[in-house]
């Protein structure tokens, strides 16, 4: 016998790559990973075990109800391998023995069963999983066979979240830093405002920010030996010394130029694929329109579909368009948003209840939490 750790996904304390672990191994020798969804890696492993008729899971070892939670699951020998028939749903073994019927019963039992095949029978990503034969209990009456009452349970849920941008003091910024597709640099700046720009390492460093320029700043780092590609991009990083100011708004987050070298962006909330240039004489751009972003999230809210982007992109030296690679140029500064990361995940979570509302798995938690009765006003 062997446990395998069967923590839920949407527990708080998760840990994609501890407790999700062997499902994701699973997923990846099945070539199952584009959904990236942890939940359906378990679902396939679970499909699979029960599938099998070499594992057979042992639920009286199981401890579901634990902070780590796990399962039993047992090797069955060769000569026991066929000498039952598992239930891959319920994880039990049923004999060959039957209760002989009448004629009539053995009509009414053989048709809930093929009506239960047809209704319960869900694909397991590509897997086919064995029928979950749920047969209603049988009470016989003098006159014919009736279905038992079912015993149910009513749930009333309420999801809370909140969609409005964060204060300025809350905001932040992820700036990574690629050159030719390679990460060398990457920065989380707490605060609404950062200067990018380049210092030679033959100059000495600049002390601490003047009062006429209190914004953090971040070093583009020289170049790794590459030789042409390090003489290129020493070429382009001498007019990058004065950099790009990027500053963040109610409104958005805006890009002003004060170096030599170009600099071309792309964002999501572009009319077109064009060139965007950032000129140096002209005042702040708008790089990432908070409004924008608030009715695509909505609208992701509402409907689904593809999330909205939490990033632009800054290209320094070259032209750069929405249409191309930028791991192709030499120097590219990515910009993330935490906090749109953190409203875009909060919806998609919203969204994941809903689905698991609509379709719940085998295993469901809940955490009942004690609500005070409003006061009535006086």
């Amino acid at each position: 016998m062997f446990r395998i750790p069967w923590k839920h996904a949407g527990k708080q304390d998760f840990r994609k790559d501890e407790d999700a672990a062997i499902f994701k191994a699973w997923a990846e020798f099945k070539g199952k990973m584009d959904d990236n969804n942890p939940a359906a890696w378990k679902t396939r492993l679970r499909c699979a075990l029960n599938k099998s008729s070499e594992f057979t899971e042992v639920v009286e070892r199981a401890q579901m109800d634990i902070s780590e939670p796990y399962k039993v699951y047992r090797l069955v020998p060769l000569n026991e391998q066929n000498a039952e028939t598992f239930d891959s749903k319920r994880g039990k073994k049923r004999g060959r023995k039957w209760k002989r019927r009448s004629s009539d019963e053995e009509d009414v039992v053989h048709a809930k069963e093929i009506k239960t095949d047809d209704d319960e029978v869900e694909p397991c990503a590509e897997e086919v999983v064995a029928t979950q034969n749920i047969l209603p209990q049988l009470v016989q009456t003098d006159d014919d066979l009736q279905l038992a009452p079912l015993r149910e349970i009513r749930l009333d849920v309420r999801i809370e979240e909140s969609c409005t941008p964060p204060p300025e003091d809350s905001d932040s910024l992820l700036v990574s830093v690629h050159y030719l597709g390679q990460q060398v640099l990457t920065c989380l700046i707490h605060g609404p405002n950062v200067r990018i720009l380049y210092a030679p390492s033959s100059s000495p460093m600049p002390p601490t920010p003047a009062p006429d320029a209190v914004f953090p700043r971040i070093y583009l780092p020289p170049p790794p030996p590459s030789e042409d590609a390090e003489r290129t991009l020493l070429f382009l990083l001498h007019y990058m010394e004065k950099g790009v100011v990027l500053t963040s708004t109610p409104r958005g987050v805006y890009g002003k130029r004060f170096c030599q070298g170009r600099v071309f962006w792309t964002g999501p909330h572009v009319a077109d694929s064009g060139l965007h240039k950032m000129e140096r004489d002209s005042g702040p751009v708008l790089l990432f329109s908070k409004d924008a972003f608030k009715q695509e999230l909505e609208n992701f809210r509402v409907n689904g579909g593809e999330p909205p982007q939490c990033s632009l992109t800054l290209c320094f030296g070259e032209e750069l368009s929405s249409s191309e690679d930028p791991s192709k140029k030499f120097i590219i500064v990515l910009v993330t948003l935490p906090w749109a990361q953190e409203q875009v995940e909060s919806s998609r979570s919203i969204l994941d209840s809903f689905d698991f509302l609509q379709s719940p798995p085998d295993e469901i938690t809940l955490n009942l939490v004690a609500v005070p009765a409003e006061e009535e006003t006086p």
